[in-house]
């Protein structure tokens, strides 16, 4: 569970800052989701899960790990052939409390030209690991105009064992517009959910879209997103 003041902090940042910048869920009206997938790219999950994305017409935004992309840069390419988004986790996804600023910033920049250079395409969303930022690590990303894109929904995979996991989370969990969900690639599990998800007919219902369709959306209406708490 998250810390009491983390959390009140969190929502107040929600509340203060612009969607542009800071996202924790998507517009609420929009029949819309985002899956979002930390870690990878691995070598058997990802191309797995790539084709379960496949199969049932999905996309998705990948926060990749610098060092995994730069062993594996295929799955790179494999990621943003199929028109799914690349996102920056750092290059190491080093323990945040052990981390400073100034090494954490480098890492993103690194991963950052690393990936622009590979891809061709700008890199902007940014998801710190575990999602925890010090006032220096926001600031510096704030600085450099990086787009911070945390979640709302965590199925906590890295503590599941068994499909059996799988299952029940997915009979507890109940879609909602605008959901951005925090999943895993470098595990088994994110595959299994996604299929869960699907036969369940949640994508029926909702579509998943990149990051980057929210953030068009949020410029072609800023008046309204400005006034009021739509993310």
């Amino acid at each position: 569970m998250m810390n009491p003041v983390r959390q009140a902090l969190r929502q107040l940042m929600t509340a203060c800052l612009p969607p542009s910048r800071w996202l924790v869920r998507g517009p609420k009206h929009s029949r819309q989701l985002a899956l979002t997938f930390d870690d990878g790219p691995h070598p058997e999950y990802t191309p797995r899960l790539l084709e379960t994305l496949e199969r049932w017409h999905l996309k998705a935004t990948f926060f990749v790990v610098g060092e995994a992309a730069d062993k594996h840069p295929e799955l790179i390419d494999a990621i943003a052939a199929a028109g799914h988004q690349l996102g920056n986790h750092t290059w190491t996804h080093s323990e945040p409390r052990r981390t400073t600023a100034s090494q954490f910033l480098d890492e993103i920049e690194r991963t950052k030209d690393w990936l622009q250079d590979r891809t061709g395409q700008p890199i902007h969303w940014v998801r710190p690991p575990k999602g925890e930022l010090s006032v220096g690590k926001f600031s510096g990303l704030w600085q450099q105009h990086h787009r911070i894109a945390l979640w709302n929904v965590d199925p906590k995979d890295f503590r599941m064992t068994s499909s059996a996991n799988v299952s029940a989370w997915c009979q507890r969990y109940p879609p909602a517009a605008g959901d951005v969900f925090l999943l895993h690639d470098r595990l088994p599990w994110a595959d299994e959910i996604i299929e869960n998800l699907a036969m369940r007919g949640v994508f029926a219902r909702y579509r998943a879209v990149i990051l980057d369709e929210w953030l068009m959306e949020y410029h072609r209406a800023v008046p309204q997103w400005a006034t009021s708490q739509s993310l």
